[in-house]
């Protein structure tokens, strides 16, 4: 028989909700981080990462990269492979749960490598980095949302209406 989070212990669930809360948290801090900088806006990522008008000299955009980068390389894999595997105990068929768990890391490295070419090719590259970088935002909150939905929501239709839980809420 499969293991359902809506089924865990209590302190599974607890433990599980805890982390994926102080997680959106962070992940809330980081994109109110990355509106101080950017404005969420094409002419501000592109003043932030070409430095605008007067270009940023290239050892100084590499620098600035490699510093943003290695550290967010480092932590969002980190964290993408926790809520992932937290993702796997949910109770979506095996197909959809590898194609959403694989898409903020696909994002991801789409996102920084936008940025490579916004910084050394052209400003047009902002444009995939706002992209991907809204696809690893959604895929980081379905990630979490997921999972909360299945320890706390759907024991309330399980009661409700047993194994038989309509289609769009199982």
């Amino acid at each position: 028989m499969e293991q359902r989070l809506s089924r865990a212990p209590l302190s599974l669930k607890v433990l599980i909700t805890c982390f994926l809360g102080l997680i959106g948290i962070g992940y809330v801090f980081g994109l109110i981080n990355i509106f101080n900088n950017t404005g969420f806006s094409y002419t501000g990522l592109v003043v932030h990462y070409r430095g605008g008008e007067d270009p940023l000299p290239p050892e100084f955009a590499f620098a600035k990269l490699i510093h943003e980068h290695h550290v967010h390389l480092f932590g969002l894999s980190m964290l993408f492979f926790l809520i992932g595997w937290i993702f796997t105990l949910t109770s979506l068929p095996e197909f959809i749960k590898a194609v959403l768990i694989a898409t903020p890391f696909a994002a991801m490295l789409l996102d920084f490598t936008s940025f490579w070419f916004l910084a050394f090719a052209g400003p047009l590259f902002a444009w995939g980095s706002i992209v991907f970088g809204g696809f690893m935002a959604f895929a980081f909150f379905l990630l979490i949302g997921r999972p909360l939905y299945e320890i706390w929501v759907m024991p309330l239709w399980e009661k409700k209406w047993g194994d038989q839980i309509p289609w769009f809420l199982g």
